[in-house]
């Protein structure tokens, strides 16, 4: 897989991969599901957004994985072309879901509108759920210490 575009941009760097950092962003990602799920009855454009952040993190993780981070640039919408590149292509709706939180966080984060219903919140947490599977999926296939319990 080539990433020219992303680094010609400069919307990626190359890094050596970090499976234990790896492994630490993947238990964060679980981690704020488990907070989304507790906090709904509290605030649910937060629950969502803490999904959000969950699909950010397993993302990450998986480009992290690859050899690569993301740069200062446009890193919400890199990372969400990263995931199409590698899970777009089984689960395309995903993605576009994906893209959908990206742009009501955004809306909540700098302009303060909420509106998220519980139905909304249901599904960013199966969201978030499928997409830090398919994630640890590849992300497993990436390490070559796969058989360690980091």
């Amino acid at each position: 897989m080539s990433y020219e575009r992303f680094l010609r941009e400069n919307l990626i760097k190359k890094v050596h991969p970090d499976f234990k950092q790896i492994f630490v962003q993947t238990a964060r990602a679980k981690k704020d599901i488990k907070t989304a799920e507790r906090v709904i009855d509290i605030d649910r454009t937060w629950a969502y957004t803490i999904c959000y952040h969950s699909m950010i993190r397993a993302t990450r993780a998986l480009m992290y994985s690859f050899g690569y981070l993301p740069t200062n640039k446009n890193t919400h919408k890199t990372l969400l072309e990263f995931a199409d590149i590698h899970i777009g292509s089984k689960y395309s709706e995903l993605i576009n879901k994906f893209n959908r939180m990206r742009r009501e966080r955004h809306d909540f984060i700098y302009e303060s509108k909420n509106g998220i219903s519980i139905e909304q919140v249901n599904n960013s947490i199966e969201n978030a759920v499928l997409m830090l599977s398919e994630a640890e999926k590849i992300i497993l296939k990436n390490n070559p210490q796969k058989n360690l319990n980091l």
